[in-house]
């Protein structure tokens, strides 16, 4: 029995083999193709930047595109506030391919509607809604954070032409968006006005668009041509202004002057900026001068920047006025400071003198500084030189002074204020009561003259105009008596008239007996011959 139960063998069970089922075959696939589209999204998915603008004014997350040329480069995925509340970032995914576009170059800013001197842009989005613009440059470090700017640039990167740079002293009426013109043909305008560091200037930047940048050169002049320029001359009013729009909002113009040989200018040149075009016309000169006048009178009128001429030439302009207290002299000085272009005088024979050296030699020749009315209107002064009268002491107050002095004299109503005053001063010294005196007592005499004289007259009426009366008859009666003497046909006169005749005939006779004896002389001594 023990035999027969060790030879039964013992029976193994072995574990059933597991398999997959077949339900588990679609959650795999799904798994493995949500991995390769999570790989290919995170792979194909574009760099997230950040920009900052003042206000998040139309914009929306998950909406607002971000375009260029009116195509999607991004979408905005987030918006809020700095910790300082000073501004707001938004979060802009950007699609892969613009990732070398997103250099420190690249600009952005939000496209509105909007109203400015360069005209209506973003009328579109008026019904579409804003969107945030872009100016991609692939020139530049990598950058992942922008400051947008609060207007769309007047140019992008896109356009050609050139950048200038303009030295205006003050900013007038311009501003971003004014246009520039080119004989009155609109070839670009001003991207930036702003007061230069050093707070001599302004810079105005402008853009030329190509080909109108081929057209200045580094002689070319550029001038304001804000509002109009109105002339007056023998033909009348003549008005210039470029167009209306430049009468409204402002305006620059350039050309380049007939006969220029200066190379083209490169971008970001700088020129002057003209306040108007008969300023550029006026020629420049490169050196300048100061002097110093000082003056005595009352120089209310005179403002810097005032006209310095010579005989109605303007050669330069008033720098500075003051007043100053001289306590040697105890008085008040006016020192006035002016800049002159020396270039503008010439000298005859002596070409190569120095310029700065001209003015100081007409002093010798009696050049002199006085103040004139410059407009009777407004009242202001000028200073005018002049050669004047020979004599004219060239007195110079300050040897010290910080700039050559020119002799000045007095102006003209100064010259007769002060000769009435030197009038007044000797007719206060005639001694006027004297004269007074004398000249009443003088009255007095003459009025007893003519007291004594009415009496003699009526003395003579009384007495001797009868005598002179008899006396004029007495002489007519002998006139009458003389006149029958001498009548025409008295007895006197008429042996006279026989008297006369004979003579007459007696000198005849003579004259005919010298003429025979002229003739005859021989007839003296032989007596008269026979015919």
């Amino acid at each position: 029995m023990a035999e027969t139960q060790a030879e039964i063998p013992q029976a193994h069970v072995s574990p059933p083999k597991q398999r997959l089922s077949a339900i588990w075959i679609v959650p795999i696939i799904a798994a493995l193709i949500g991995g390769w589209l999570t790989w290919k999204s995170i792979h194909e998915k574009g760099p997230l930047i950040t920009i900052t603008f003042r206000t998040a004014e139309g914009l929306e997350a998950k909406k607002t595109k971000v375009k260029f040329r009116d195509l999607d480069v991004g979408v905005v995925e987030d918006i809020r506030l700095s910790e300082d509340l000073s501004y707001v970032e938004v979060k802009a995914r950007m699609q892969k391919d613009f990732n070398q576009y997103l250099t420190e170059n690249t600009r952005f800013w939000v496209v509105r509607a909007r109203v400015t001197a360069a005209g209506i842009s973003g009328v579109g989005t008026l019904l579409s809604g804003a969107y945030i613009g872009v100016d991609p440059i692939g020139q530049g470090a990598p950058k992942a954070e922008y400051t947008g700017m609060e207007a769309p640039p007047l140019v992008t990167s896109r356009e050609s032409g050139k950048r200038f740079v303009l030295h205006s002293p003050v900013m007038g009426s311009l501003g971003v968006g004014v246009p520039v013109y080119f004989r009155q043909v609109t070839v670009g305008e001003v991207v930036r006005a702003e007061l230069d560091p050093s707070g001599n200037h302004v810079n105005v930047d402008v853009f030329v668009r190509s080909p109108y940048d081929m057209r200045l050169h580094e002689g070319s002049r550029f001038w304001n041509t804000s509002g109009f320029d109105a002339t007056v001359d023998k033909d009348g009013l003549h008005i210039q202004t470029e167009s209306v729009v430049s009468m409204v909002i402002g305006g620059i113009a350039f050309d380049t002057p007939q006969g220029d040989l200066t190379p083209l200018a490169n971008d970001g040149h700088v020129f002057p900026l003209y306040p108007d075009k008969r300023s550029l016309e006026t020629q420049i000169y490169a050196i300048k001068q100061r002097f110093i006048l000082y003056f005595d009178g009352s120089v209310r009128g005179l403002t810097p920047n005032a006209p310095v001429e010579f005989r109605g030439l303007q050669i330069g302009h008033v720098v500075d006025v003051k007043l100053v207290y001289n306590p040697d002299t105890n008085a008040l000085e006016i020192p006035v400071v002016i800049e002159i272009e020396p270039e503008r005088i010439g000298l005859a024979g002596e070409a190569n003198l120095d310029p700065a050296l001209r003015l100081q030699r007409l002093v010798s020749k009696g050049l002199r500084g006085q103040l004139q009315t410059g407009s009777l209107l407004t009242g202001t002064l000028i200073v005018d030189l002049d050669i004047r009268e020979a004599g004219t002491p060239a007195v110079l107050k300050h040897k010290d002074a910080p700039y050559p002095e020119l002799p000045t004299v007095q102006t003209q109503l100064e010259a007769i204020t002060s000769s009435a005053t030197a009038f007044l001063n000797k007719l206060q010294r005639i001694p006027l009561e004297q004269i007074g005196a004398s000249a009443n007592e003088a009255v007095a005499s003459l009025k007893q003259t003519l007291d004594q004289t009415r009496d003699l007259a009526a003395s003579m009426q009384k007495d001797v105009v009868p005598g002179i009366a008899r006396a004029m008859a007495e002489a007519e009666k002998v006139l009458k008596n003389s006149n029958h003497l001498v009548g025409a046909e008295s007895p006197l006169n008429v042996e006279l008239r026989k008297m006369l005749a004979e003579l007459t005939d007696a000198a005849r006779s003579m004259r005919l007996f010298a003429d025979h004896l002229e003739r005859h002389p021989e007839d003296l001594i032989r007596g008269r011959s026979q015919p």
